[in-house]
């Protein structure tokens, strides 16, 4: 029979210290994140004064200073920081690699928005399906020495390529390496055969003489450029000019032409104003002569209706002034004849 009277064994309860508490997740990196950590390594890592002796902790410690201080809403401790540069190291190196080779040998007709378009593409396809989200970061890491091709090649005409790093080789939990300042695993790791540590200040002197130096060279190219291109314009400019000037003598001419044209009418209506004028005198002359010649017609009716008038008149003085009318006409006419 079991017995009643032994004591419950009492159920322990855990304290809250005692109880294991879920481990948040952390944010997600979002681009403008990934942009200010390409900013971070870029910083701490290009100065060789900060990279050379020192191990890859001490580095990363740094970038996470320098990312904290410019990130105003979550915190990126030491492991986040290491392990979000490792992958968007390799996605940038990758494609980098694949961009580079693409602008070095761009095909004909296509412009820097399509070979981006491109190099997406060919990331896609080379990683299995990934896409490439870190657009902002890549722009930031770009241009620095380790994401571009050697300019001295460049130069003299040769490109060298850019090895492109698999998926998995810059994996974070590699046994047995330790990272370097530069954030690259030590040459027992894959990576080792194309990454390097940040290099030394001599080393970082001479590589800034010769990319001053091949940016020297780039800069005449581009200036005998704009100015091949600006003598293009003038002479362009100047045909243009020509042929408006061509255009001004063509219209000048059609102008001299018609003006010759209607001085020609001119002179032609005004012949016939002249010949009208001629006209109108001769018309008017015959009219003079014609009333001339009926006046005259007229006078001689008068002088023989003068000349036939009665001598017998009973006024001596009447009969006087008549035949003194027909002496004077009797002599006009004698003197006509």
């Amino acid at each position: 029979m079991e017995d009643t009277n032994t004591p419950a064994t009492p159920k322990t309860v855990p304290t809250p210290e005692e109880t294991p508490q879920k481990k948040k997740r952390s944010p997600n990196w979002l681009p403008d994140k990934e942009e200010q950590l390409a900013i971070s390594w870029l910083h701490i890592s290009e100065k060789p004064e900060f990279a050379n002796n020192q191990s890859g902790k001490v580095f990363y410690r740094k970038i996470e200073l320098d990312f904290n201080s410019h990130s105003k809403t979550h915190y990126r401790d030491f492991n986040q920081i290491k392990t979000r540069w490792v992958s968007l190291n390799t996605a940038t190196l990758k494609f980098s690699a694949i961009y580079n080779n693409i602008e070095r040998n761009p095909p004909s007709g296509t412009s820097p928005e399509d070979w981006l378009a491109a190099a997406k593409t060919a990331y896609h396809q080379q990683t299995k399906g990934l896409t490439f989200n870190s657009h902002s970061a890549w722009q930031k890491l770009r241009y620095a020495a380790k994401w571009r091709s050697d300019p001295r090649n460049e130069i003299s005409g040769t490109a060298t390529p850019v090895p492109i790093p698999s998926s998995d080789s810059l994996a974070p939990d590699d046994d047995g390496s330790d990272a370097t300042a530069n954030g690259i695993y030590t040459p027992t790791t894959r990576s080792a055969s194309f990454l390097s540590r940040p290099i030394g200040q001599k080393a970082a002197k001479k590589r800034r003489i010769d990319s001053s130096r091949a940016d020297d060279v780039v800069s005449t190219a581009t200036e005998l450029a704009a100015i091949a291109k600006d003598r293009l314009t003038s002479a362009n400019e100047g045909n243009d000019i020509r042929r408006e000037k061509n255009d001004i003598s063509k219209g000048l001419l059609k102008i001299e032409e018609k003006k010759l044209v209607l001085a020609e009418k001119k002179q032609i209506v005004d012949e016939k104003n002249q010949l009208v004028a001629e006209k109108n005198q001769i018309v008017a002359e015959k009219k003079q002569v014609v009333d001339e010649e009926h006046q005259q017609s007229e006078t001689q009716m008068n002088d023989m209706k003068m000349l036939s008038q009665n001598k017998n008149l009973e006024d001596p003085e009447a009969r006087r002034v008549i035949l003194l009318i027909k002496e004077k006409i009797k002599n006009k006419w004698l003197a006509r004849g």
